[in-house]
């Protein structure tokens, strides 16, 4: 995209699954709609680079999660990604391998596997606070504290207070997970190719103190009625 418009209907900020995917669900309504992306590239988490040639190789998220129920299989499909396959024999034995050594650690330890799923059950049953949801899960005086913060803290990719325990109780893993030979982060650039991102475009400031939202950006200013945020503050 050469310039950004001056005023459009939607203003999408971020062009990764969640930016693309609001952007396919507005397709045809008619409305005018951009995306804006800080990166120089389309995908956010997902990117995939040639290791070497003819081995593609994923620097962020690598899979489709419960691909026996996951929607974006068919997308994949459309997009002639649907080349998919399992993870290889050895990753999964390794990750068994993994995880059994892990659990009888915590068992010889006296650690409960449940140390933090029964925690964000009970949490899930509470009003969803910020304030509540390090009380509930990182319960004061737990000695397996640092490790669950950590792990849950890399597993959302963000800090636990700015996650949603509710969301994270609803999600259900059928341990079908299928890679896409071809990348998964060239499968979502090829999602987000048919819409013209503005590319390198930091959004710096959102004013909705107006009767339409005035948006920042390190490649000028525009105005949207309405603004989709789907990203994180860089």
């Amino acid at each position: 995209m050469s310039s950004l418009p001056s005023s459009v209907d939607v203003a999408i900020i971020g062009a990764g699954a969640a930016g693309l995917g609001a952007a396919h669900a507005l397709k045809n309504s008619g409305l005018s709609i951009i995306v804006l992306e800080a990166r120089d590239r389309v995908g956010g988490r997902a990117h995939t680079i040639m290791a070497a040639p003819g081995i593609t190789f994923d620097l962020g998220c690598g899979w489709l999660h419960s691909a026996n129920e996951n929607s974006f299989v068919q997308i994949a499909e459309q997009l002639n990604f649907g080349d998919r396959q399992k993870p290889a024999a050895l990753a999964r034995a390794r990750l068994r391998q993994g995880l059994s050594a892990k659990r009888a650690r915590r068992r010889s330890s006296g650690r409960s596997t449940n140390s933090t799923t029964a925690p964000i059950r009970r949490a899930a049953s509470q009003h969803d606070r910020p304030r509540q949801r390090r009380r509930f899960v990182l319960e004061p005086g737990n000695r397996w504290k640092p490790d669950d913060r950590c792990d849950l803290d890399l597993h959302q990719r963000c800090e636990l207070d700015q996650v949603s325990i509710l969301d994270m109780d609803a999600y259900e893993d059928t341990n079908i997970n299928w890679r896409a030979r071809r990348g998964y982060g060239a499968m979502i650039a090829a999602y987000g190719a048919s819409w013209p991102a503005g590319l390198n475009c930091k959004v710096a400031l959102i004013d909705h103190s107006g009767k339409q939202v005035r948006i920042e950006t390190s490649q000028g200013t525009l105005t949207a009625d309405k603004v989709i945020v789907t990203c994180r503050p860089i």
